[in-house]
């Protein structure tokens, strides 16, 4: 059983460009902040608009709400893991998967 129902994973920044494929995985979500339109040292594109901050912070905002309500969900039944890709324009798109335990 889970601690916490929920739990993140969120780091490294990719480019949003798509004729770019530079990635850093190093970088951590604290500091997330200071790469705000900061340019990709590949093509110059932002590495993080401000739009796809925002979708973060409301991310995280979304996981601390969900774990500080009362346990109402069973948690053996395994895990999900949920994907979310940013495009730079603040939308977001999501993958839901069933996780192996």
């Amino acid at each position: 059983m889970m601690e916490n129902g929920t739990t993140t994973n969120i780091s490294g920044l990719k480019c949003d460009n798509t004729s770019c494929d530079y990635r850093d995985d190093s970088i951590k979500l604290e500091e997330y902040e200071s790469y705000i339109n900061v340019p990709c040292p590949e093509c110059g594109s932002p590495l993080l608009t401000q739009e796809d901050y925002d979708q973060v912070q409301k991310i995280l905002l979304l996981v601390n709400t969900v774990n500080s309500l009362p346990k109402a969900t069973d948690y053996s039944e395994g895990k999900t893991k949920i994907s979310f890709e940013f495009n730079g324009t603040g939308n977001v798109n999501m993958k839901i998967e069933k996780c192996e335990d």
